[in-house]
Formats: structure tokens, C-alpha cells, sequence
């Protein structure tokens, strides 16, 4: 009897009240909602922080493309067939001054695309760059000799700079012609550039490139050199001929090949757009227009001027914002020594919980950095941005005799 009451009170020991099930049930609940609040927190943090880690590394793969090609304005080209240390013929007549930099400041087209998104209250603006030299190949190429009336150039073949660009590995061991390649680079459309042993620069217009017969490359242009044009010694034997275009770089907004966007989601969408232009007319050619950067929401750039810019004089560098030296480099573009670009970028979404001030109702506040941007204004917060500013240097445009 008394062996069964012991082991009746271990019995009862050996168990969980109720009311101790049900604390220890609140204290686990607890514990899973604030892990699963702070693992939603983390999850959302880590989200957030990955956008911006994408829209910053979008930006330094602009910036890098822009440099590039701010670097190379003027490569084989003139910083301006109006340049008095450029020597040009008459025949055939300049379509053009040519320059290898020019641009807009305050781009009406660029702003006008920053207007869906509330330019006026987030401080923005773009501007809208064109450079002009040769961005397909990294060479000039001999000339053999042009035709009795000008208007077909021929280039020799057997030139080792000619080789590097324009053959290619027939599999036995030797090189055969490229002519795919040759017709890309001297595309209808684009310039070429001509310099004579004596210095003299001509302009013309590709019609169309082609090999003509064995280790014989031929670009055919418009308007013709002319017969026996006195510029163009010993019928061009010896000069060098490069191709020419001319890349822009504008804010636009993304639509067509682009790759738009779900404006219920993310809002509009601009771009910085690179495209290339015929040099005479500044037409856009078609299926050149890339994309460079989607979310671009800011382009502005300043520019560093030698307004002393003669052969053995001391340089006399002076930085002009963008209003200041429009006239300047309209006028002179071959004192330009270096560009100061400035691009900036935004997340896709407005992030609810990374605020727009209340003290900014009326706009960013002159001077603040850009580091958020209003997209939606019944929304709240605002989405972050990315900005990348930078000085490219210029070497082509420095004067030579």
C-alpha cells in the first residue's frame, strides 16, 4: 500500500501543469515570431542593400564605358577641321567644323524625359555628349594609291597594321583576308579621315568597302578628291586613312529595343543611351542605340580648357561649368583638355523605410548630395542613388605641328 502511493506522487512529479504548457507555449511563440520578424528584416535589409550593390556597379560599368571613349575623342581625327593647327584642303569642300567634342549643356531632350520624374523636385538634369574620332579600330592604314578621279581609295594590304586588323587564322597554318571585318570597320555611312605625306587633312564620306581581288582592299567615297588634286600628292601614295564616327551619350527614355520597364512597379524608366551618328549630318544610324545605363537619372559634365592653347606656350587650364563653357568649346573645342563627368543612377523601387525629409517638400535643398530620389510622390520614401564623378584626360586634343 505504501509502495503505491510513493509511486503515485512520483507519477505526478514527473508531468507539466497546464498553466506551465501554456507559458512554456507563449515563451516559444515569442521566440519564433521576433526570429522570424528579424529574419524578415534581414531578408528585406539584405534585399535592399543588393539593389544598391547592382546600381552601383552599373554605374562604374557606365562610367568606364563613357571614359574609354571621352579618352579616345580625337584618336586619328583633328580636334576641329577649323583649328588653325589643322591644315585642310579645299577640294573637296569640309562638310563640316568637325569637332572632336561638343556638347549641350541642360540637354532639352534628356530633360525632357527627367520630367516624368519629378526633375524639378530632385534637382536634375542631363546633359548630351558627342565624340568624333576613330572608336573601331586601333590603327591608321597606309594608302596605295586612289583612282584618276578620286573617288576610291586603296589601301595596302600587305602593311603589318593592315594584317593585324583585317586577316585572320585560316586553320593551315597562314592568314586569309577578313572581308567581314573589313567592311565593319569602313561601314557605309561613317568617315574617312585621309592625311597626306604633307600634312594635308581630307573628310569624306564611306560608300562602301570591299576586297576587290587578291590582297586588293578598296573603299569607295563621296564627294571624290578630284583629279590631280594638288593637295594630295603622288595620288595619295603614302597617306594614312582611318574610319571616323561619332558617338553620343544622352539621357532618354526607355522605350523600344531599351528594354522598358513595368511602370507600375518601378516607375518610368530613363536611360543613358550610347549611339553612334554619321559624322556630316549628325543623323543617328540605325541599330547602333545601346543602352548603357538603365536608371540614369543624372549626366552632367564640366570641362577643364587651356585658353592658352599655342605650340610651346605655358598652358593656362581654367574649369568651366557646363553653361559657361558651351560657348567656349562651340567656338575653340580644341582647347579641351579634359572632361569631368558626373552619372548617377537609382534603384528601381522607392524603399519606403529610406525617407524623403520632410524639410524637402519643395525639392532637394541646393547643395545636399543626390543620394535619394523622389520617383512617386503619393508614395512614401524614396529610392537611393549612386553617383560616380570623374576627370578624363584628353591627349588627342593637345595641339602638334
Amino acid at each position: 500500500m505504501i509502495r503505491r502511493i510513493r509511486n503515485a506522487h512520483r507519477s505526478r512529479r514527473a508531468g507539466f501543469t497546464l498553466v506551465e504548457l501554456m507559458v512554456a507555449l507563449a515563451a516559444g511563440g515569442l521566440v519564433i515570431a521576433a526570429v522570424f520578424t528579424l529574419g524578415g528584416a534581414s531578408a528585406r535589409h539584405f534585399q535592399e542593400q543588393q539593389r544598391v550593390g547592382v546600381t552601383q556597379r552599373s554605374v562604374r560599368m557606365a562610367m568606364d564605358r563613357l571614359r574609354r571613349d571621352i579618352a579616345r575623342a580625337g584618336y586619328m581625327h583633328v580636334p576641329s577641321t577649323n583649328s588653325p593647327f589643322v591644315r585642310t584642303c579645299p577640294v573637296p569642300a569640309l562638310p563640316g567644323n568637325l569637332p572632336a567634342v561638343s556638347f549641350v549643356d541642360d540637354d532639352p531632350g534628356g530633360n525632357g524625359a527627367l520630367e516624368a520624374l519629378n526633375r524639378g523636385m530632385n534637382r536634375v538634369s542631363a546633359d548630351r555628349l558627342r565624340l568624333t574620332g576613330n572608336y573601331v579600330t586601333d590603327d591608321a592604314y597606309l594608302v596605295r594609291g586612289v583612282n584618276a578621279n578620286g573617288t576610291t581609295v586603296f589601301l595596302q594590304t600587305d602593311w603589318l597594321a593592315f594584317r593585324r586588323a583585317f586577316t585572320r587564322d585560316n586553320g593551315s597554318g597562314g592568314r586569309d583576308m577578313d572581308p567581314v571585318r573589313f567592311s565593319e570597320v569602313f561601314a557605309t555611312g561613317r568617315m574617312l579621315h585621309l592625311e597626306s605625306r604633307n600634312g594635308s587633312h581630307f573628310f569624306v564620306t564611306i560608300t562602301g568597302a570591299r576586297f576587290s581581288g587578291l590582297n586588293q582592299a578598296e573603299v569607295t567615297i563621296t564627294p571624290g578628291l578630284g583629279v590631280d588634286n594638288p593637295c594630295l600628292e603622288g595620288l595619295g601614295r603614302g597617306a594614312l586613312a582611318s574610319p571616323i564616327s561619332t558617338v553620343e551619350y544622352a539621357i532618354v527614355p526607355a522605350t523600344g529595343a531599351l528594354v522598358p520597364r513595368n511602370a507600375n512597379v518601378v516607375g518610368p524608366n530613363t536611360v543613358l543611351q550610347r549611339q553612334e551618328l554619321d559624322p556630316a549630318t549628325l543623323a543617328p544610324i540605325p541599330g547602333t542605340q545601346r543602352a548603357v545605363l538603365e536608371f540614369a537619372v543624372d549626366f552632367n559634365l564640366d570641362f577643364v580648357l587651356d585658353t592658352n592653347p599655342t605650340v610651346g606656350n605655358p598652358p593656362n587650364l581654367v574649369r568651366r561649368a557646363g553653361a559657361a563653357a558651351a560657348g567656349p568649346i562651340a567656338a575653340t573645342p580644341w582647347q579641351v583638355r579634359s572632361i569631368i563627368a558626373s552619372l548617377a543612377a537609382r534603384t528601381p523601387e522607392q524603399d519606403r523605410r529610406f525617407p524623403w525629409p520632410n524639410t524637402w517638400s519643395g525639392g532637394r535643398p541646393a547643395g545636399n548630395p543626390l543620394n535619394r530620389f523622389r520617383v512617386f510622390d503619393d508614395r512614401d520614401g524614396a529610392a537611393r542613388v549612386r553617383q560616380l564623378t570623374t576627370e578624363v584626360q584628353m591627349p588627342n586634343m593637345v595641339p602638334r605641328r
